[in-house]
C-alpha cells in the first residue's frame, strides 16, 4: 500500500525528521544571518535553502538518480567535480588560517569580510543548498527508495 507513491511513509517521515534534525551548511548559515542581521534577513536565507531544496526535488524527478545509475563515466565526473570543491575548499580554509597566525586580520578587514558574506542572504543560502552533500545525498538516495515506480505519477 502506497500512500500518495510513498510506499512506507512512517519509516520515511522518520528519517526524514533525523536528516533534517542534523545540522548542515544551510542551518548553520541560516542562523548566523539571523542572529547577525535579523529575522528577515533569515527568512530571506530560509527561502534560499527552500529553493534549493526544491531544485535538487526537481532534479530528482526529473531522473537525475537514474541517469547517474545508468551512466558511470557521468557519475564519476559529478564524484571528481564534488572532491575538488571539497579540496578547493580546503585549501582556502588552510590558506586563510595561515594568512591570520603570520599576520593577524585588522578589524575592519574582518567587519567587511563578515559583512560581504551576509550581503545576499537568498542568494547565498541558494548556492550553499544546492552544493550541499547532506541535501544531495538524502534527495539522491535516501529519498528514492521510498518512491513506489509503479504509482500513476510517481513525481
Amino acid at each position: 500500500m502506497s500512500f500518495y507513491g510513498v510506499t512506507d511513509i512512517w519509516t520515511y517521515v522518520m528519517g526524514a525528521i533525523g536528516i533534517i534534525l542534523l545540522p548542515g551548511p544551510n542551518s548553520l548559515y541560516v542562523l548566523s544571518v539571523a542572529v547577525r542581521r535579523g529575522v528577515r534577513a533569515g527568512y530571506q536565507g530560509a527561502l534560499g535553502v527552500f529553493a534549493g531544496d526544491t531544485i535538487l526535488l526537481l532534479l530528482v524527478a526529473l531522473g537525475a538518480a537514474g541517469l547517474l545509475r545508468t551512466n558511470p563515466a557521468l557519475f564519476m565526473a559529478v564524484k571528481y567535480a564534488g572532491a575538488a570543491y571539497l579540496a578547493w575548499v580546503g585549501l582556502n580554509l588552510i590558506r586563510g588560517a595561515l594568512q591570520t597566525t603570520r599576520r593577524p586580520p585588522k578589524v575592519s578587514d574582518v567587519a567587511l569580510e563578515s559583512q560581504a558574506n551576509l550581503q545576499h542572504p537568498f542568494k547565498r543560502a541558494l548556492v550553499i543548498s544546492l552544493l550541499n552533500p547532506k541535501a544531495i545525498l538524502f534527495f539522491l538516495s535516501f529519498f528514492l527508495q521510498f518512491i513506489d515506480p509503479a504509482y500513476a505519477t510517481p513525481a
